[in-house]
């Protein structure tokens, strides 16, 4: 469903003591056009143009993250540790923007008003889930203990990175679950 990576940075025999800096998170939103005038003509929008995920299925919104890790080694007494960490998380956030809004009855801008809110409220939980497996990856790696060999603790810490990667997009699907993709918080429409 969503894509991972990681990012190794090798540097041998540097004295750097273990340090956590502040993740990186760099956040988008993008915009797909809908026109209509009444609930059903933007249902029937959102329902063609709407996002795709990973198998394929439209969404009125979606949310992809991205996290990745950049690590030192530091080799100094017949072992290896980790010297620092850097971990970003790249968030784009997919919205139905509609068009021509200001044609259609107060009603319907009413019932949309509510509805878009509660659909960004749905997709910030996906981007809480992104944010937290960058905190926790940075977190993790950096209190990695000493290994015997820097090849052995870049392995381990890559290893450590995807498990918690993977708890995370399992934390998303059981979001959708949970939410029914986000209609029990509202974003239901029409």
């Amino acid at each position: 469903m969503r894509i991972r990576s990681c990012f190794l940075l090798l540097v041998l025999n540097a004295c750097v003591l273990p340090a956590q800096a502040a993740v990186d998170v760099n956040d988008q939103v993008e915009r797909y056009t809908i026109e209509g005038s009444t609930p059903s003509d933007l249902r029937r929008e959102m329902s063609t143009k709407g996002p795709q995920g990973a198998d394929g299925r439209r969404f009125d919104g979606y949310t992809r993250w991205h996290v990745s890790w950049r690590y030192r080694y530091s080799n100094a007494g017949g072992s290896c540790t980790i010297a620092s960490v850097n971990t970003s998380v790249r968030v784009t956030i997919t919205l139905p923007q509609w068009r021509n809004e200001n044609r259609s009855d107060s009603t319907t801008r009413a019932l949309w008003s509510r509805y878009l809110a509660a659909l960004e409220l749905h997709e910030q939980g996906h981007r809480r889930h992104g944010v937290d497996a960058g905190n926790e990856v940075d977190r993790a790696i950096a209190a990695m203990p000493p290994a015997a060999s820097c090849d052995a603790l870049g392995a381990n810490a890559n290893a450590l990175g995807m498990s918690i990667l993977r708890k995370y997009n399992q934390l998303d699907l059981d979001y959708d679950r949970d939410t029914r993709h986000g209609a029990t918080q509202g974003a239901r429409f029409p």
